[in-house]
């Protein structure tokens, strides 16, 4: 049932005072209706007139909440993530980060849900994704190695990722949209369709498979070599890859998003990365752009 509100109702709902409502219905401004007499506002109606009137910022609304916020969805990344803490402490602009992998992470930046997507997947898997009708800038952070996690006193004939395709082996696998999941598809021998492990997880984080892997629940996974390192396990080496930040270009001339990219590259051209097995810093501040 339709709820209906009084002019003084209206007034106080839209936050004006009375004589500007009927200034505004008298004006034709400001749908109403005369029921004996009285001017009586339909609530639905009323909701819809804002709505219509709403003026959005030219990046639309997640453009307007880079004043205050920066929305980061995609990828895992141990060194990205104590990034966005350093940078939150530095600025007190608040980073809200979410791990959905790189492919949810690049949906996430098309439907207008994230500023950045963070990912290690190839230009072309970016490009089918990117927001219609806009350049998408990528910004290269680094390049970190992925490999096999693994205990070797448990599994003292792990060399490859082939000697892991057994039943008796508990795989820790991440979840389907992330880069990690696609990589080791990828790496998997063409004859193998569906791997014969046993399936553990998903897990949304390089560390929670470490983790898992470490406590026994799992025996194997592939993950960067600092969480390998973290968790004390072995680590063998698989592909490096290239990773980014992915922005579109309606939001990479705002003030906070060049604060927050600024922060990010001086810290990784500084001694950030010192020390931290597994990345290499060569092509950092690398900018490329990819038009629809």
């Amino acid at each position: 049932m339709n709820e209906y509100m009084t002019t003084r109702e209206v007034a106080k709902y839209l936050r004006l005072n009375e004589k500007k409502v009927y200034a505004m219905v008298a004006e034709g401004h400001l749908p109403a209706a005369r029921v004996s007499g009285k001017w009586l506002f339909p609530k639905h109606v009323i909701d819809q007139w804002v709505e219509t009137h709403t003026v959005h910022p030219p990046s639309g609304i997640m453009g307007a909440l880079l004043d205050g916020l920066i929305v980061v969805q995609g990828s895992d990344d141990w060194l990205l993530s104590r990034l966005e803490q350093q940078f939150v402490a530095a600025t007190s602009i608040p980073v809200a980060s979410c791990l959905v992998g790189s492919l949810a992470g690049i949906k996430a930046v098309a439907e207008g849900h994230a500023h950045v997507a963070a990912c290690h997947v190839d230009n072309s898997q970016i490009r089918k994704r990117a927001p219609q009708g806009q350049d998408m800038y990528l910004f290269s952070l680094y390049t970190r190695t992925q490999g096999l996690m693994f205990d070797r006193s448990r599994n003292p004939d792990v060399n490859t990722l082939e000697d892991l395709l057994k039943p008796s082996v508990r795989f820790a696998v991440r979840q389907v949209e992330s880069g990690t999941a696609r990589l080791v598809r990828k790496l998997l021998p063409k004859s193998v369709a569906t791997p014969a492990w046993k399936e553990v997880g998903p897990f949304y984080s390089h560390l929670d498979v470490a983790l898992a892997i470490r406590t026994g629940r799992a025996d194997a996974g592939v993950g960067v070599e600092v969480a390998a390192r973290h968790a004390g396990l072995n680590f063998i080496p698989l592909r490096p890859e290239d990773f980014k930040l992915a922005v579109p270009a309606a939001y990479t001339s705002h003030p906070t998003m060049t604060r927050f990219l600024d922060y990010v590259f001086a810290r990784l051209k500084g001694d950030e990365g010192a020390d931290i097995p597994g990345y290499d810093f060569t092509a950092t501040g690398k900018v490329e752009i990819l038009s629809p």
